[in-house]
């Protein structure tokens, strides 16, 4: 609605996001997802595609969710767990796998994706709902995954699931992309750039 827009992403401080371990060989692969009670219904609209990954694969996959310590799926072996900014590098990087579903409304289209570049600052790789600003962090089979339906969501997790090293190269490429779009480091110079000519700019006007 205005054409004076300029948009800096959302960044991640990869200092502070920064795996302590080698991403692992897990014989039990953990896909995880994190948010908030007011967001858990994100999570449970996966429910769905989860449940078919657990009939898969059974006893191989677990489930995590982080943010909403009130929440409880007997069927999926899932009991919330409380997010704290002194365990939520630790947690993360705990996950195999981040999944970010979404609904595809214009209240998620305004998302900026932090859980996803979460996940992918710490190497996790990552499928994400294909909606709003996603499609521009994630190029789907590379960095990371994008899915629309059930079916992708599954046919995708199970990609993941079954090898271990997709599953490590993408989550390096993952890291790098964060790295390099989307950390405080990357976009510090762009901020700072954008706001003085904004300095600039009133100056000359009331020269």
């Amino acid at each position: 609605f205005n054409p004076n827009v300029t948009i800096i992403p959302t960044t991640i401080n990869t200092q502070l996001f920064k795996r302590k371990t080698p991403y692992s060989n897990n014989s039990r692969v953990c896909i995880g997802w994190s948010g908030s009670h007011t967001t858990i219904k994100h999570f449970e609209s996966g429910i769905p595609f989860l449940r078919k990954i657990k009939e898969k694969y059974g006893d191989r996959v677990q489930f995590k969710v982080m943010g909403d310590e009130d929440y409880l799926n007997e069927e999926l072996g899932i009991k919330g767990i409380p997010w704290n900014s002194t365990t939520e590098v630790d947690v993360l990087s705990g996950f195999d796998i981040g999944i970010m579903p979404l609904p595809d409304d214009q209240w998620v289209k305004g998302k900026c994706g932090l859980k996803g570049l979460s996940y992918m600052a710490l190497e996790v790789p990552t499928i994400m709902s294909a909606v709003g600003v996603n499609t521009e962090i994630i190029e789907d089979g590379t960095n990371g995954f994008l899915a629309r339906t059930d079916e992708e969501w599954v046919h995708k997790l199970s990609l993941l699931i079954d090898s271990f090293e997709l599953r490590k190269n993408m989550g390096s490429l993952a890291r790098k992309t964060v790295e390099t779009a989307y950390s405080h480091e990357s976009q510090k110079n762009n901020y700072l750039h954008h706001f003085n000519e904004l300095l600039k700019n009133k100056k000359s006007t009331f020269a």
